[in-house]
């Protein structure tokens, strides 16, 4: 992911990652290392993405957010809710972890 995860990326982010889970087996891992920005709206996101993926046994993990993301998770409790990874499994091992924009670049 990259950009803002805000109100005004909510849906078109709602929607890639609803898709991307179609195509999970029994892992999402999120990179949030290029995500700048996250509010309320953002979070809502990932926690109904996050029951979504429950809900088809997938389990939806966030790896590498930047301080401010990372700040977010911690004072909601969040970064308890998910698993978290340090670094982006698959990273530089040719196995490939997808990417899921936000943002304005998303909409092209």
């Amino acid at each position: 992911m990259r950009g803002e995860l805000d109100l005004a990326a909510r849906e078109a982010v709602r929607a890639r990652l609803l898709r991307a889970l179609q195509h999970s087996v029994s892992l999402l891992i999120l990179d949030l290392s290029r995500v700048s920005f996250c509010d309320a709206a953002g979070l809502g996101v990932l926690v109904g993405v996050q029951h979504q993926a429950r809900t088809l046994d997938i389990a939806l993990g966030l790896a590498t957010p930047r301080l401010h993301v990372a700040k977010v998770l911690r004072l909601t409790g969040l970064d308890r809710s998910f698993p978290m990874y340090g670094t982006t499994p698959g990273r530089g091992t040719g196995v490939s972890t997808g990417r899921i924009q936000s943002g304005p670049a998303a909409a092209r």
